[in-house]
């Protein structure tokens, strides 16, 4: 998926649910399983747009782990459309994004909103972030794991 196949009903769900995951997730839960698929696929790509992870990302000095630096851009997703689309365009530095990520005060105009990870389901548990919350979906809908469906795309 290319960045600018990125689909507005992705950001517009994202901005609808947010901040609640439980939200996010009953939104999920009443969609067919190729809106499921195509939502991981468009975080997924979303994500990848920001930074090769495998490069980390360099934060007071400190270059972050693969895990770390895929964790940011999975946050900076989350925050929507209106913070993904400065970073991913260049106008803002992936490692400014980051002080805010970490808590600390962000130098953006931009809002940052933290999710309410709180489920309603007990089996989504552990899938609590707005980028993981379709897998956890997924396997409950439909019983079969996304990464089996999609392999090598998650």
């Amino acid at each position: 998926m290319e960045l600018e196949e990125i689909p507005e009903w992705f950001w517009e769900v994202l901005d609808a649910t947010r901040p609640r995951l439980s939200a996010l997730a009953s939104w999920l839960e009443s969609q067919p399983r190729e809106v499921l698929e195509a939502y991981a696929l468009a975080y997924g790509a979303a994500m990848c747009s920001l930074a090769d992870f495998s490069q980390g990302v360099r934060v007071d000095g400190v270059v972050w782990s693969e895990d770390d630096t895929e964790d940011l851009c999975a946050w900076v997703v989350g925050q929507g459309r209106g913070f993904w689309h400065p970073t991913v365009a260049g106008q803002r530095d992936l490692a400014e994004v980051a002080q805010a990520y970490l808590g600390r005060v962000s130098p953006f105009s931009v809002e940052v909103t933290p999710w309410d990870t709180g489920v309603s389901n007990p089996e989504h548990r552990g899938y609590q972030s707005p980028g993981a919350i379709v897998q956890g979906v997924y396997r409950t809908c439909f019983a079969q794991s996304l990464h089996d469906r999609l392999p090598g795309v998650l």
